[in-house]
């Protein structure tokens, strides 16, 4: 395996990866925990699928955070500022504080377990339209930093129903 986001070395348990543009895994926080809570930012679409909204023109948010419920870490998942292509590089994202994050609940659960698929660019396209056309310093490493896509499942830890596509956003 090569690289991982940096925000998620900790706690990204990789299940499947390719270099070339995609990794998922669950997310584990690092005292060992696998229950969250989740606390969220961005368009709501029933049942329980969140999505990048809209700030302004051409400005748009989005963020996931996981609250362990173990030792209460709060880890940032995904921010659309930060993460999405068109968020970060094109610089279209809005970043958004924490007093604005809504906590996630299926009926009466808060507590989650978290799995995360990522796509992003493969070194040679980002090396093409990203290093090499941007003024500012990027490193082909920033590549698993900054994706095009990214879903967000959640499984009930009580029940264990599943939320698919809690997130599930392209990002380029």
């Amino acid at each position: 395996m090569d690289k991982l986001p940096t925000h998620l070395e900790k706690i990204l348990r990789v299940t499947e990866y390719d270099d070339r543009g995609t990794m998922s895994g669950n997310i584990v926080c690092d005292c060992g925990c696998k229950t969250f809570g989740i606390k969220y930012f961005g368009e709501v679409y029933p049942p329980h699928v969140i999505g990048v909204r809209k700030m302004g023109e051409n400005r748009y948010s989005c963020v996931v955070k996981a609250v362990c419920r173990n030792c209460a870490k709060e880890w940032l998942l995904f921010d659309y500022s930060k993460h999405a292509y068109d968020g970060f590089i094109c610089e279209d994202g809005v970043t958004v504080s924490d007093d604005k994050l809504i906590n996630a609940a299926a009926g009466d659960e808060r507590d989650f377990e978290i799995e995360i698929s990522i796509e992003f660019d493969d070194e040679e396209q980002f090396t093409e339209e990203v290093i090499g056309l941007d003024e500012r310093d990027f490193t082909p490493n920033d590549r698993f930093n900054i994706w095009s896509w990214v879903v967000i499942n959640l499984k009930c830890a009580k029940s264990g129903k599943k939320l698919k596509d809690f997130v599930n956003i392209e990002l380029a």
